[in-house]
């Protein structure tokens, strides 16, 4: 199709019509078909039409398939042809660049299912027709006899579907034209046999059980399966088998029928998308799904001691080879990671799985000769050390490895998956080329926070979270400098989260922005009525490198701003030095905020050259010492140690931007920090965060 409309379906009158005339022509070289042959056309066209809608409404793709199988069935579209040209015509006609193939192979499928549905009770009809008849030549006259022979004649000839009879013993005493083309025997090839000798070894036990059970009356009088016949060049043919006894006059069993229907490109096609739903379609690995369902299937099956051990790999800082060299050459690469983690546990009892993305699993059952786990994670990443060639350049790739060893007894799939994952998360946080074992005694504490990072949107959804506010103050006369807002979270069942928390678990579970957006509008209301009951206090919030770099931080500042009438001076944020090192956005956005009047802060500074050259780039008028360099001074012995003294050194070079301290605990500490030049400090010695509604009484 070389036109359609936008949504890349078919034009319809003209298409439609041409389509439908070279498909009815195509049928009449298959089969019979008794109507005249515009009433074929305009029936196929219809189907035609139907057909387009299944492909623009996939739940509407299981109907419409069947209705138009069955409709083909109805018109006697049923040659022993007609579904593969059918199938043909449709897909020349439908597939363009507009349709899914995905989509279209659905509705080929659900077609052929309701084809064969159709044809398989138009089959059983004549089969009762067919019984009767046998039935009725018995007892009848020789005029009647001679009419009903013939009627069976004809059905027994120019039936598409395969008919044998045998008699008790399974020798064959006469087959129909259709059952000679399916399995390519000729009568006189197929007189001296026995039904048996066509079952196809793995299900000829099965069905010469069956048929004796129908004989000796042991089972009911019809066997309808989907079961293997071989056919005469010893290939298979899928089949769908239904079986009837003969009676004779007296009631006793006289023979057998066996119809035959040929459904082996349905089989086919159904392996097909069974296939493409449990496999990787990238790397033709088990996927996820699957991969944990053969799992499942090992638990059961292996004995009670055997020893199985599952490594979950992240491939390291893939991102930068799809961003430099494009998708083509990661897909590349995915693939022969694939290709050769199968190599390297060929010799083992192992499965090898692709997750998804950059994740792979492999499931080794342990023997004794079997590599130990440090061997292994080597092995595994000394064989994606040797480089790929893509365009004359060798890339390489390291992984992160999460380990977890069980015996089979102790093993439960669900939670195997789960430990694999949680020591893969482990490794990827120690750095690149990373593995990590599985700690049973950190799992209590990994499961909770992994709940508490699953639950937290619905927490904030939900209004489970307060913003708390904790004072700032200027040491020179301990007087309130700012509110400083930060957030807690009442879980219920997991107790309060405190705000370094709940910034590391919004981390992981995706809310950051969101929560950033939420307290900074929330924060701003609250100030906003301190300062309507007179109470003039300035805000700050303090942002996590992810919420410091969001490209849209100024225009959310800006919007939650313009729905007040609060002058911005009053608002401070204090964003992570290293985000704002790293991404020019981020430094563009400070200059545009400070620029509306918003005061900036930079925290987590360590006073390296680096971040001394920044703080005169850029329009902030103080920093906060980093976490790790204000335990280094509380754990100091004496105000005249180096780190002290270095930190004396430090202030000249600031200039005009103050130095601010946060988690004084003590007098002393505060003392210390007053020596050393600080001019803002925080802490527990100030007092603990209040909730909004009780910062007016500790203001007043």
């Amino acid at each position: 199709m070389t036109e359609g409309d936008p949504d890349g379906l078919p034009p319809e009158t003209g298409w439609r019509d041409d389509v439908a005339r070279r498909w009815a022509a195509e049928l009449s070289t298959t089969s019979y078909l008794p109507l005249p042959r515009e009433d074929v056309v305009k029936s196929l066209a219809d189907l035609l039409d139907q057909l387009v809608l299944a492909l623009a409404d996939p739940e509407k793709a299981a109907e419409v398939g069947r209705v138009v199988g069955a409709r083909l069935v109805e018109i006697r579209a049923t040659g022993e042809e007609s579904l593969s040209v059918s199938l043909r015509v449709l897909q020349d006609a439908l597939l363009s660049d507009g349709v899914e193939v995905d989509a279209l192979l659905s509705v080929l499928t659900e077609v052929a299912a309701g084809y064969a549905a159709a044809d398989r009770e138009n089959t059983f009809a004549q089969q009762e027709t067919l019984n009767k008849a046998l039935l009725s030549s018995k007892l009848k006259t020789d005029r009647e006899l001679k009419a009903s022979e013939a009627r069976f004649s004809e059905v027994f000839t120019s039936t598409p579907i395969g008919v044998a009879i045998t008699d008790l013993d399974g020798r064959f005493v006469q087959v129909n034209p259709a059952f000679e083309r399916l399995l390519g025997y000729h009568e006189n090839d197929l007189a001296p046999m026995c039904i048996d000798r066509l079952f196809h070894p793995e299900d000829a036990e099965y069905l010469s059980a069956s048929y004796r059970e129908l004989v000796e009356g042991a089972s009911s009088t019809r066997l309808s399966d989907r079961k293997r016949l071989v056919r005469a060049d010893g290939e298979p043919a899928w089949c769908y088998l239904g079986v009837s006894v003969l009676h004779g006059a007296d009631g006793t069993p006289c023979g057998v029928v066996t119809m035959v229907e040929d459904i082996t490109e349905l089989h086919l096609l159904q392996d097909r998308f069974q296939h493409q739903a449990l496999h990787d379609a990238l790397t033709g690995l088990p996927n996820r799904g699957f991969f944990q369902t053969r799992l499942e299937a090992a638990l059961v099956n292996l004995p009670r001691d055997a020893r199985l051990a599952l490594y979950q790999l992240g491939l390291d800082g893939f991102e930068l080879i799809n961003d430099g060299l494009g998708y083509a050459v990661g897909d590349q690469l995915i693939r022969t990671v694939a290709r050769r983690l199968e190599h390297l546990v060929e010799d083992e009892e192992a499965l090898v799985s692709r997750f998804g993305g950059t994740e792979f699993a492999l499931l080794i059952w342990e023997q004794a000769d079997s590599p130990s786990v440090p061997v292994m994670t080597q092995l595994i990443n000394e064989m994606l050390a040797e480089p790929v060639y893509v365009g004359g350049r060798g890339i390489a790739a390291t992984a992160s490895i999460g380990v977890v060893q069980r015996t089979v007894g102790e093993a439960d799939a669900a939670n195997l998956l789960w430990a694999a994952d949680v020591a893969l998360r482990r490794a990827e946080a120690a750095g690149k080329r990373q593995w990590a074992l599985f700690d049973p005694d950190l799992a209590p504490e990994e499961r909770e926070e992994s709940q508490l990072a699953a639950i937290m949107p619905g927490g904030l959804e939900m209004g489970e979270f307060d913003v708390v506010y904790r004072p700032s103050i200027r040491l020179s006369g301990r007087e309130l400098c700012t509110m400083e807002a930060e957030f807690r979270w009442d879980t219920g069942d997991f107790g309060v989260i405190e705000h370094a928390d709940c910034l590391r678990l919004a981390e992981r579970s995706g809310v950051t922005l969101s929560m950033r957006d939420w307290m900074l509008q929330t924060a701003w209301q609250h100030l906003a009525d301190w300062h309507a009951d007179g109470h003039r206090v300035a805000l700050s919030v303090s942002l996590s490198p992810n919420q410091g770099r969001d490209p849209d931080l100024a225009a959310v500042v800006h919007k939650i701003l313009d729905e007040s009438e609060l002058d911005p001076s009053w608002l401070r944020l204090c964003l992570p030095i290293a985000a704002i090192s790293e991404n020019e956005e981020a430094r563009e956005n400070l200059r545009h905020l400070r620029s509306r009047g918003i005061r900036a802060s930079l925290h987590d500074f360590t006073g390296s050259p680096g971040e001394l050259r920044l703080l005169r780039e850029m329009p902030v008028d103080s920093v906060r010492l980093s976490p790790d360099v204000i335990r280094l001074v509380h754990a100091a012995e004496s105000p005249d140690v180096p780190e002290i003294q270095a930190l004396r050194a430090l202030i000249p070079l600031l200039g005009d931007v103050r130095l601010c301290v946060d988690h004084v605990e003590t007098e002393e500490q505060l003392a210390l920090w007053r020596d050393v030049g600080c001019l803002v400090a925080a802490g527990p010695l100030f007092g603990q965060p209040l909730l909004s509604f009780d910062v007016p009484a500790a203001l007043a």
